[in-house]
């Protein structure tokens, strides 16, 4: 199977079997519902009994009300705002407000109940039928450690499918689209060659992209012969390079921040440890840059609308030190990485075709075997999983 083709076979509003992150939590009052569109279901948010965010279908099953226009009279419910139908975190209809005590709706009329959790601050969502999976599979680790690690987040939304926003990683873009990006100015433009970013596959949630080679060791300049030139076209930037060499000497120096071969993204090849970035289900691309884990997640809102989720992991076990890196990415880093870098990004996926044939280079390795874990995912129909063959491959 083509991948072209494998593409098609890849849900346009996500994989349903999975936990989701939805919304920070401080979002959430405690007097008006929060409404929000997910894998292309409309929801409510509002505070359970306890004060911990539950989530109901945004429909109310009397007449179709929208649950996220009414009230939370009541400490744990939310009351539809057209004819005062209350339920509990449960989905329970408890009350109707405009018929009095004695009505015979209570007990008998549930919405549907989204399970949910909420972690250092963000809230997931279980968007999936029956029990809930293991959350620990599907949310970066970094939210279930203890309170030495902190996980910074910003929101973004982009005008495209989940699946272009995602795919935009590890491939041949990076040094071309992001060669005058702040971040990318200290950095050598380095071609990765005709092959790329080499695949592993980490088990049945991630796979990633490594380079089997140092690509700082072609020449700063190559001659194209079909240009009769060279690239890049000028020389000026080494200055930067010369002025930030240490950067890159620190970093070759830094340890792992997350030693995990699967949410860590790195592996063993030909013996040797290998640092890497990768994706993992259901909708992340994850770096370790060693000071932090970098983690872009792709939450479909519908077919046509992508809500890029940024988070941005550190481990400080001094309280002064959390307080300076939440500065730091709310002032500094935010900008540069998630603003400035990825908005490269989306300006060119803004234009870009997703339903047309493909001839993928060998450089879309990664890519494929992206979407080939993509259809053995959890929830997948069994055709999906049985298109994942070895004739999927990127041309030479």
């Amino acid at each position: 199977m083509k991948p072209s083709e494998m593409r098609e076979l890849i849900p346009p509003l996500g994989l349903r079997q999975y936990w989701y992150p939805a919304l920070p939590e401080r979002a959430v009052g405690r007097r008006k519902p929060t409404g929000f569109k997910l894998l292309g279901d409309d929801l409510v948010f509002f505070r359970g009994k306890d004060s911990q965010v539950a989530a109901l279908a945004n429909v109310c099953p009397h007449r179709g009300g929208s649950l996220m226009h009414g009230d939370c009279h009541y400490p744990g419910t939310v009351a539809c705002p057209y004819h005062g139908w209350v339920f509990n975190e449960q989905g329970d209809c408890v009350a109707v407000l405009s018929e009095g005590p004695e009505s015979r709706i209570p007990g008998k009329v549930q919405a549907r109940a989204y399970p949910t959790r909420t972690l250092k601050g963000m809230v997931f969502v279980w968007m999936g039928d029956g029990t809930p999976g293991p959350i620990e599979e599907d949310v970066p680790p970094e939210f279930l450690e203890g309170p030495e690690t902190l996980v910074c987040h910003s929101i973004k939304y982009w005008p495209v499918n989940w699946r272009v926003a995602l795919e935009n990683s590890l491939d041949s873009h990076v040094m071309y689209v992001h060669r005058n990006a702040v971040l990318q100015l200290l950095e050598p433009i380095s071609q990765f060659g005709p092959l790329g970013y080499r695949p592993k596959r980490l088990g049945d949630r991630a796979v990633i992209g490594y380079l089997p080679e140092d690509p700082t060791i072609r020449p700063y300049q190559e001659f194209y012969p079909g240009l009769n030139a060279f690239w890049p076209k000028h020389r000026w930037r080494l200055l930067w390079l010369w002025a930030f060499r240490w950067r890159i000497a620190r970093r070759a120096q830094l340890r792992e921040f997350n030693e995990d071969e699967e949410w860590g993204m790195h592996a063993t090849v030909d013996g040797q440890r290998v640092r890497a970035g990768g994706h993992h289900l259901p909708s992340m691309f994850r770096f370790d840059f060693g000071t932090h884990m970098y983690t872009r997640c792709c939450v479909p809102v519908d077919a046509n609308t992508t809500r890029v989720i940024y988070y941005h992991g550190v481990r400080h076990r001094n309280a002064l030190r959390r307080l300076w890196s939440s500065l730091y990415f709310r002032c500094v880093h935010d900008w540069l990485m998630n603003t400035n870098f990825s908005n490269q990004d989306y300006q060119v996926m803004a234009p870009q075709r997703y339903d047309t044939p493909e001839k993928l280079s060998g450089t879309d390795a990664e890519v494929i075997a992206w979407r080939k874990l993509l259809l053995k995912a959890r929830g997948m129909p069994a055709r999906a999983a049985d298109a994942d063959q070895d004739d999927a491959e990127p041309a030479d």
